[in-house]
Order: C-alpha cells, then structure tokens, then sequence
C-alpha cells in the first residue's frame, strides 16, 4: 500500500470502518519503518475529526420502540426469552426480594429483641456439659 492510497482510506481506518483486511492493510502500512508522507498525521487529522463530530452531537436517550427493537434482535439471535420479558424470571426475582425482606425483618427483630440474660447462662451452661459429656 502507498502513502497515497492509505490517505485515501485514512478518514475510514479512524472511524473503524474498514473491513478485517483493509484494516489489517492500513495497519501495516503504518507499522512499517519507512519514511510516511503524510500517513501518521491523516489518520490523526481524521481522528480529531470524528471526537469533534461526535461532540457536537447532542445526546439523546433512545425511543422505547429501539431498546424493544434491540431486545427483539437479540431474542432472535439468541434464540432464548428476552430477560425483561420472560414471566417466570421477573417470578423468581419477586420471590427472592420477598425472601430478603423477611430476611431483613426478621434481623431488625432479633437487633431489637430484649436479652434474657438467664436463659443466655442456662443455654451456655448446657452447651458447656454437652461438650464435656462427648455429644
């Protein structure tokens, strides 16, 4: 590849628009030892273009209809249920917060529970002569 030529694809190697084997072309070419005329500070001009282009965009949050379009893709490519729409997921899921709830509740009792400082004694005296009697 030329100088000349690979600051033809320049503006198309910055925005990674190249096929595997133009890409790979242009990665050598720029790779190599030898004197470039220009090469270096193409790809460089073109790469300051694409941020400033990409900066002056204003960001947008995509409609529903494309996250629903995106999940539709996936779903066929994928072959399985979409994760936001499959009943039983969003099923499991409810099940586990209602366990971690309970879970939760059942902490702040025992946190907040009064201690029975004689039954605490009495449980300790037991464990203490079930490990000395061998159970």
């Amino acid at each position: 590849m030329t100088c000349d030529e690979f600051k033809e694809m320049a503006p198309a190697y910055a925005l990674i628009a190249l096929d595997e084997q133009e890409r790979t072309a242009c990665a050598q070419h720029l790779a190599t030892g030898s004197a470039h005329r220009g090469c270096h500070e193409a790809v460089a001009s073109a790469e300051l273009l694409a941020a400033r282009l990409g900066a002056a965009l204003i960001p947008q949050r995509p409609s529903p209809e494309v996250w629903r379009a995106i999940a539709a893709r996936l779903t066929a490519e994928r072959g399985t249920a979409a994760l936001s729409d499959d009943p039983a997921r969003r099923h499991g899921l409810y099940h586990l917060c209602g366990w971690l709830l309970a879970a939760a509740l059942v902490g702040v009792y025992l946190y907040n529970a009064p201690l029975d400082l004689r039954a605490l004694h009495a449980v300790m005296r037991l464990g203490g002569q079930l490990a000395s009697s061998g159970h």
